[in-house]
């Protein structure tokens, strides 16, 4: 039984980290969150960001997931060839929640949701790729007419990718970043001014950029942090949670009181901390890897892709500009370069695969599933597995004696869909509550980890909901929900059934 439709909005807030809102919210810094969390509904909510960081939108937005998803990162592992292969967003054949809603005869707005190339809209209108984070193809729009009218009314969005910016240019990007914020909020206001909707769904990006690019400056417990603050970039990450709250305030008060209003983090942001790029390396000293002999007990240096350390050290509009003018199989090798060393695994029995940094990623070589698999499917299968899982557990920091691992996960038993069997078998996510620079194992001693990162801050776990407006009962708080959840809500609440490919269920945020 579906209810009577409801006005609503959804605001996604891309890598908003739950820990700061709460903090800055409770002192004034965020007074429409404050508001929100005062007098609706709020939620921490299980998220696919520890496991595979980049499906987080795809998962929220189809519903589904990530078995049930062509692409969960832009390389995955090819298993007849045991090589990489890049996929592009737009294999990706879901259906989004929004289309289910027009299908119904709803009208409904989209607006820069990350990680989707441009779907239609029937019945209603859409944007995107103008201000959305890490997402291909440029600015398109339906009906395509809006593409000039929205470039009439806000231009271009002054970021473009964040990571063009190298460190001489952070005065340039925090500008661009809170230009960024503001004009997608005049874009939002606009869409929802000019043109008839019953659900309208956006997203903020500002956080995303400005949590890779300036967490150091915040954080006085990063390694990199200038006390000093001599580039005067300390309150950048506040600058721009202060931009979004302040134009999260003005669309909820242009919706008016009679409009469900839903925000939205799939995933969070904090320190990076990881070994994902020394995660091959661990594996060999394990014994999983090349097949080198046995391995003695002692201090070592990880090794160093120099593919890495080049784009660490090129200027990034240098690097873009030789980029975008190679040919793309080109292109599509440099990025296997730079993620692994290379694209082919062959002859390993544990093999590091690229997922986002935060959660390391490995496959195993099965046979009859993988080319040259010698791991044979089964219990065979489920106890190397487990031997690898209890190895990584032991990992610690040298310095502290704190594990590493946060979580060690096998995806074939949380996973379900026709694509499970192109997912990595393991997902391990990374400690980033603190800072280490090398682990430790009683297996094989010390493995110092060199620094390959530009980038100082990366993606947590953590996601949240807060819902407002008509039947949200005031201060309440919503336990084991999923961002699996958020589209058969949405659905839920304007009249739709759910369908059954989705894997989540309505919220009840009424009282």
């Amino acid at each position: 039984m579906t209810a009577a439709p409801m006005r609503q909005i959804f605001i996604g807030v891309d890598a908003m980290e739950w820990r700061l809102v709460q903090h800055w919210a409770s002192t004034g810094v965020l007074p429409t969150f404050e508001r929100l969390m005062r007098d609706g509904c709020t939620a921490e909510l299980a998220s696919v960001g520890d496991t595979l960081p980049d499906a987080v939108w795809t998962s929220l937005v189809f519903g589904v997931n990530p078995g049930k998803l062509e692409k969960y990162f832009y390389l995955q592992l090819d298993p007849a060839t045991a090589s990489l292969r890049y996929v592009p967003d737009d294999v990706l054949r879901g259906t989004p929640f929004w289309q289910h809603l027009a299908a119904a005869g709803r009208r409904v707005g989209v607006a820069d949701i990350p990680h989707l190339t441009f779907h239609d809209v029937p019945n209603g209108f859409a944007v995107f790729g103008w201000g959305a984070h890490d997402t291909k193809g440029g600015l398109q729009a339906a009906p395509a007419s809006l593409t000039t009218d929205v470039v009439a009314q806000v231009g271009h969005h002054p970021v473009g990718d964040c990571e063009q910016f190298n460190q001489r240019a952070a005065d340039a990007l925090r500008t661009a970043i809170l230009d960024g914020i503001a004009g997608q909020g005049r874009l939002f206001r606009w869409l929802m001014s000019s043109r008839p909707w019953d659900t309208f769904v956006c997203a903020f990006s500002g956080a995303h950029c400005a949590g890779h690019h300036f967490w150091s400056d915040m954080d006085p417990a990063h390694p990199l942090h200038d006390a000093t603050d001599r580039r005067g970039f300390a309150g950048t990450m506040e600058a721009a949670y202060r931009a979004i709250d302040r134009e999260i305030g003005a669309l909820i008060a242009d919706a008016g009181p009679d409009t469900r209003i839903m925000i939205v983090a799939p995933h969070g942001m904090g320190a990076l901390a990881h070994a994902s790029w020394h995660l091959s390396d661990i594996l060999d000293l394990l014994g999983y890897g090349r097949p080198d002999g046995k391995v003695q007990a002692g201090t070592r240096r990880g090794r160093i892709n120099p593919w890495r350390k080049v784009k660490m050290l090129v200027p990034s509009r240098w690097q873009y500009a030789i980029k975008d003018a190679l040919p793309q199989a080109l292109q599509d090798e440099l990025l296997c370069l730079w993620y692994a060393g290379g694209r082919r695994y062959r002859g390993r029995q544990a093999f590091a695969v690229p997922n986002n940094e935060i959660v390391g990623a490995i496959r195993l070589a099965v046979a009859g599933r993988d080319r040259d698999g010698t791991i044979e499917p089964g219990e065979p299968y489920r106890r190397r597995c487990r031997e690898i899982a209890d190895a990584l557990s032991e990992l610690t920091d040298p310095v502290t004696g704190r594990p590493v691992v946060a979580k060690v996960t096998f995806l074939h038993e949380v996973y379900h869909g026709p694509y499970r069997d192109q997912l990595p078998d393991i997902a391990v996510l990374w400690d980033g509550s603190f800072t280490w620079s090398a682990v430790r194992s009683p297996r094989f001693g010390t493995l110092a980890l060199p620094r390959q990162d530009r980038r100082t801050g990366s993606h947590t776990a953590s996601s949240f909901l807060l819902a407002a407006g008509p039947g949200v009962p005031a201060g309440g708080t919503l336990t084991g929900a999923s961002i699996l959840d958020i589209a058969p809500t949405i659905l839920m609440a304007a009249g739709v059934a759910v369908p059954p490919e989705m894997d989540g269920v309505p919220l009840r945020l009424s009282a």
